[in-house]
């Protein structure tokens, strides 16, 4: 199948550190993200999205096991990988914090990226998560629009239709030697762009 990509990814002048105030938005909305310069078909991609899942997806995630639910700092918090169909995708952790927790909630966030990014992921959680994955995508083709999304999902990620079978063999066949080394080969946390926005404490 012959899909239309736009143009690699490329580095970005962007300031690192940006605030936008808007006073009538009662909370902040923290998003720490960079481009992975993958698209979604590339050897990486899936053990990057594994990973990030593994980090921050859902309640079973790290970040709402810890950020939220251990430190009660957010109301909610998550990663993703996305936007790589077409296009190079992003990388992202998105927050909401109250702001009088809003620095905690930026060092309690960090500091877990820091883990994830320093020590990897375990067996463990690679086991549970191959489970989810391959559950969720399962159930999702029981209908037929489920069945009709994902066939659409993948023509335009440029797959034969047996991707539909391939795809729990592909997750299933991932290792922490795999995740761990795609999460330091593409990302940077260092030099990540922060973007806070809303209501923010000593800004205008």
């Amino acid at each position: 199948v012959d899909v239309t990509k736009t143009a690699k990814a490329t580095s970005t002048d962007a300031a690192k550190d940006q605030v936008i105030f808007m006073s009538d938005k009662p909370s902040v909305t923290v998003v720490f993200g960079q481009a992975t310069g993958l698209s979604y078909r590339d050897p990486d991609a899936q053990a990057l999205r594994v990973a990030t899942a593994i980090l921050g997806s859902g309640f079973t995630g790290r970040l709402m096991a810890n950020v939220r639910d251990k430190e009660g700092l957010t109301y909610g918090i998550g990663s993703s990988v996305g936007r790589d169909t077409f296009n190079d995708g992003d990388w992202r952790i998105s927050a909401t914090f109250a702001p009088a927790l809003l620095d905690k909630g930026i060092e309690s966030t960090k500091r877990q990226l820091r883990q994830w990014y320093e020590q990897g992921v375990t067996e463990d959680e690679l086991e549970r998560r191959k489970g989810d994955l391959v559950g969720s995508f399962k159930v999702g083709l029981a209908t037929t629009e489920g069945m009709a999304g994902a066939l659409l999902t993948a023509v335009h990620r440029g797959y034969d239709v047996s991707w539909l079978d391939e795809y729990p063999k592909q997750i299933e066949a991932l290792t922490t030697k795999d995740l761990n080394a795609a999460i330091k080969k593409h990302l940077k946390p260092d030099e990540m762009v922060i973007i806070k926005a809303g209501s923010i404490p000593g800004a205008k």
